[in-house]
């Protein structure tokens, strides 16, 4: 008989997003599942028009829901989910406009920076005036080659606000990782930072730009931003053809309030690309009504993220789990960006910054549960980790050692649970909950 490793107490479970879920369906379809877990799936599998128009209506999507709810088809990728639907993704994303804190970002050294939600609404409205600018149109493609940091995520945002296309990868990929996948995309802006820090190293980006130009010829302009807390690079380096801007000019745009048009649901968002051990990596581009509403679905249904929570992922932005965490933003959630070494200088390092960042949610993989579990690092010892929530585990599937490390040696209240997640991709997810 399987053991039960955890049960929410009725106050959890009452205020969960899952409950209130449950009762929402009960509004609108008159439903009853009397918290069966098993009864709530098998109506999702059996209704999925009903499931995915109820969860647009109960996370509150910003946009024009058409009454057509399916179009079905005997090909599975020519299924249409909501359409003729419209929405603006990044005005879904950029949820709130006040004074309280949407993204900080730590680097390994211990830089640390914040931003409002105010503040990010004027610089992404700052980034889309100069998109406009360059004549930047629906479609054309915006490629990124940046660590993950703020200056990445508004790119971004103010990418996908004028219906362009993104892209982007982490610079430990090596010029040639990028150029076999940028190329096949024809990019016309790339944005690029001068440097990157890794395990103490100072590594420079911009000495790899010439031969990325030289390679991806589409690119007609560059933006160069300046790593967070440290000043540009000052070296001459040719850039051929191409209209060369820095990050910072874009201070001389005045920011307004956004005007978001709406695009089709099925209107093209990001382009990732698959791990390339077959061959060249594949591009896969995904669509902005089904990105939103699968990561909302998973967000606030399976890792039960509330406004205000506090969500960090340890990835880059080449990994599909940066476009997870940064949609976090939707459900109104400040989001946490780590960019360096996890153990630069300590093993606990990124148990620290969850400690005195009062993360809700801590993201990481099974690699690194399992790095941590060899340092044999009692981390409830040392931090008392009283915000953190929710532990997911992605990637790889974690041993049965990794579960009882983190069981042991983390946090003592605890629950399991794997998901299977499908962004075109199958992993295991899996994920700790606390009381």
């Amino acid at each position: 008989m399987s053991k039960i490793l955890w049960e929410a107490s009725k106050e959890r479970k009452f205020n969960s997003n899952l409950y209130k879920y449950e009762k929402f369906l009960f509004r609108k379809y008159n439903l009853k599942f009397r918290q069966k877990y098993s009864k709530l799936l098998q109506w999702s599998i059996l209704n999925i028009d009903k499931f995915w128009d109820s969860i647009w209506d109960f996370s509150k999507i910003k946009g024009q829901k058409s009454k057509k709810k399916l179009t079905k088809s005997k090909v599975f990728y020519k299924n249409l989910f909501l359409p003729k639907s419209k929405l603006n993704f990044a005005e879904n994303l950029l949820s709130k406009n006040n004074q309280t804190k949407a993204i900080t970002f730590v680097s390994e050294n211990g830089f640390r920076e914040e931003i409002s939600w105010k503040q990010l609404n004027k610089n992404v409205s700052k980034i889309i005036k100069f998109l406009k600018k360059i004549k930047l149109n629906e479609k054309d493609r915006v490629v990124a080659y940046m660590p993950n940091n703020i200056q990445t995520v508004e790119g971004f945002l103010a990418t996908t606000a004028i219906g362009a296309i993104w892209s982007s990868c982490s610079p430990d990929f090596g010029t040639n990782g990028l150029i076999e996948r940028f190329s096949q995309i024809k990019p016309k802006v790339l944005f690029v930072t001068d440097r990157y820090f890794y395990n103490g190293k100072e590594i420079d980006i911009l000495e790899r730009i010439p031969q990325i130009l030289k390679k991806i010829k589409s690119i007609k302009y560059l933006v160069i931003a300046n790593y967070p807390g440290q000043n540009y690079i000052k070296k001459k380096i040719y850039f051929r053809n191409v209209v060369v801007f820095k990050w910072n000019e874009f201070n001389k745009f005045n920011s307004n309030i956004i005007k978001f048009k709406y695009f089709d649901f099925e209107h093209e968002l990001a382009i990732l690309y698959s791990s390339g051990t077959t061959g060249q990596p594949k591009c896969i581009c995904h669509r902005a009504g089904g990105v939103l509403l699968q990561h909302i679905k998973e967000h606030q249904l399976h890792c039960d993220i509330k406004e205000n929570d506090n969500v960090f992922y340890f990835t880059t932005c080449g990994w599909m789990m940066w476009n997870w965490m940064v949609s976090a933003l939707a459900s109104k959630a400040s989001i946490v960006l780590f960019d360096g070494y996890p153990m630069y200088r300590r093993d606990d390092l990124l148990l620290k910054i969850a400690d005195e960042e009062k993360i809700t949610l801590f993201g990481v993989s099974a690699k690194y549960i399992d790095t941590l579990k060899k340092t044999n690092l009692s981390i409830k010892k040392k931090y008392k980790l009283k915000n953190l929530k929710t532990i997911c585990s992605t990637g790889s599937p974690l041993s049965q050692d990794g579960f009882e490390y983190v069981y042991k040696k983390i946090k003592k209240k605890r629950s399991f649970g794997i998901n299977i997640w499908r962004h075109r991709y199958c992993f295991l997810f899996c994920t700790w909950k606390f009381v």
